[in-house]
């Protein structure tokens, strides 16, 4: 009974994997997803100077974009979008990251916009379905 489950479930997802266009890459493409977040980025803050007041709108306006366009490509995956926006005064900021999941199709993509004023770092993860 529970090969039959597994079976079927991983039946299920094959067919849910089936359904999107044949000719899609399964794994996560880091070009592609960067290229879409400096798009997204640059759009909203090009000629923006810093304002405490509007971080909290750019910020939406960034991960909405982002999360809109990757749907729209209509790939197998599940999407996180993260984006921190800080006052530039020249001192350093650090991440770290850290993920558990199938290297083979899973991954992230990350860009770091800097101005005189601000400095914006945004980052996608993907996770297969």
């Amino acid at each position: 009974v529970e090969t039959k489950r597994a079976n079927s479930s991983r039946h299920q997802k094959q067919r849910i994997m089936d359904a999107f266009d044949p000719g899609d890459d399964k794994s996560f493409n880091v070009e592609e997803v960067q290229g879409v977040i400096k798009e997204s980025v640059d759009s909203c803050l090009s000629s923006a100077m810093y304002t405490h007041s509007k971080v909290a709108l750019w910020q939406a306006t960034i991960v909405e974009n982002i999360l809109k366009r990757l749907a729209a490509l209509n790939r197998p995956f599940k999407y996180v979008v993260t984006c921190m926006i800080s006052q530039n005064t020249g001192g350093s900021t650090h991440t770290a990251h850290t993920c558990f999941w199938d290297a083979d199709t899973d991954g992230f993509a990350k860009y770091r916009w800097e101005s005189t004023t601000m400095v914006c770092l945004t980052t996608v993860y993907g996770m297969g379905i």
